[in-house]
């Protein structure tokens, strides 16, 4: 199978990599600009209404409150869905993929992104939940800041495991040199634990859309943009203030240019 797609020409797996990444990254903008903009809609319509049935304006006061609410309402779901779908578990990997399978192929790809599965996001993912269940942390993001280091700790653990395995298996450099990159990039984040809370979730998706730069420069402008939105939903969804997303951001960039760049 391999043999098979390795005939097409490498220009036009990157064009239909490209192509593919261009429509996620869109469909996520387009979606969270969406619900914004229906909330804002159902907002006027509603105000509109109150209006027309009070013309003294009686219940402005209310409706002004009403109205703030369904807009914080329809910012805290755009905010949810950023969040997820720049998840460092999520947003990483999918793009991991679309790159390995423009660079390398589909069967490489596919091998690569799932020994970063099996050896550090699944097993990473159920020790978080259950540090969750047992009642240690707060919730599956681990908010609290004194928790951070020993998330960090275990993660840095699977993506060395990860590391391993792949250098082991002969797998193509650039997985190794990205689960490289993820390290360091918690090795900054555990340091500055010590005086801020710095967003992981800004941090990993400004990481990933840096890397995107030597395959496309417009492309890894729009996912930078995301990761920018992702940072915004971390601090509407008040995981994290502008400071700390600002220094996740900046960290991630710092770390694609000395591992990646």
């Amino acid at each position: 199978m391999n043999q098979f797609v390795n005939q097409f020409p490498r220009d036009h797996r990157r064009s239909i990599f490209i192509e593919a990444l261009r429509v996620t990254l869109r469909w996520m903008v387009v979606s969270a600009v969406r619900s914004v903009e229906t909330g804002i809609k159902n907002a006027r319509r509603w105000y509109a209404e109150k209006q027309a049935a009070d013309p003294r304006g009686a219940y402005y006061s209310f409706i002004s409150f009403m109205r703030a609410s369904v807009l914080g309402l329809r910012k805290a779901q755009a905010a949810k869905w950023i969040s997820i779908a720049g998840h460092p578990f999520v947003f990483s990997p999918i793009v991991a993929l679309l790159a390995g399978a423009s660079l390398f192929g589909p069967v490489e790809s596919i091998l690569g992104l799932l020994t970063v599965i099996l050896c550090c996001l699944l097993p990473a993912s159920l020790y978080i939940l259950r540090k969750v269940r047992i009642g240690e942390w707060s919730d599956l993001d681990v908010s609290a800041r004194k928790d951070r280091p020993h998330l960090f700790l275990i993660g840095f653990a699977f993506l060395l495991f990860t590391v391993l395995v792949l250098t082991v298996t002969g797998q193509p450099i650039v997985y190794a040199r990205g689960c490289l990159a993820a390290m360091i990039l918690i090795v900054g984040g555990w340091f500055l634990n010590r005086w801020l809370k710095p967003s992981m979730h800004a941090g990993f998706a400004m990481l990933t859309a840096c890397s995107l730069w030597p395959l496309s420069a417009p492309l890894a402008l729009v996912a930078m943009f995301f990761a920018v939105a992702v940072g915004w939903s971390r601090v509407e969804l008040r995981r994290h203030t502008w400071l700390e997303v600002g220094v996740g951001l900046v960290l991630g960039i710092l770390v694609c240019r000395l591992i990646l760049g």
